[in-house]
Formats: structure tokens, C-alpha cells, sequence
């Protein structure tokens, strides 16, 4: 049932991202980043869904994502 929530969450916004023209904002800030993954991380996402979320959703900086991946 909490797959079938978080899909339904994922699809919300995808659909909210396309009426936006994929606009992305940054996602560079050490602590935003570091942040962002440990929320995900408490919500259930697994360490490939977070870099598909976060990579689709953001300019991210990279070595900062695998940094915070690796540490939580």
C-alpha cells in the first residue's frame, strides 16, 4: 500500500513538472542536498530511486549527491 502511495505521489508530480515546462531549480547547497537525502531516505526511498528523483527533478551537484548517499 506504500508503494502504491509513493507512486501515486511520484505521478502527482511529474504531472505538475510537465505543466511547468520541466523548469528546474539548483539543488547545489552541501546542506540541501545532505537534507533532501536523508528525508528521502526516512520516507522509504531506496538509493536509486533517490538519484532518479532528485537527478529528474534538479540540477544537482553530482559528487555531492553520491557524497550524501554514501554517508546515509
Amino acid at each position: 500500500m506504500e508503494e502504491l502511495s509513493r507512486q501515486n505521489n511520484i505521478d502527482a508530480v511529474d504531472a505538475l513538472m510537465d505543466e511547468q515546462d520541466e523548469f528546474k531549480m539548483r539543488l547545489v547547497d552541501r546542506r540541501a542536498v545532505f537534507e533532501s537525502v536523508a528525508y528521502l531516505r526516512g520516507h522509504g526511498f531506496q538509493v536509486d530511486e533517490i538519484q532518479r528523483c532528485l537527478i529528474r527533478y534538479f540540477y544537482v551537484d553530482l559528487d555531492m549527491l553520491n557524497e550524501a548517499l554514501a554517508t546515509h
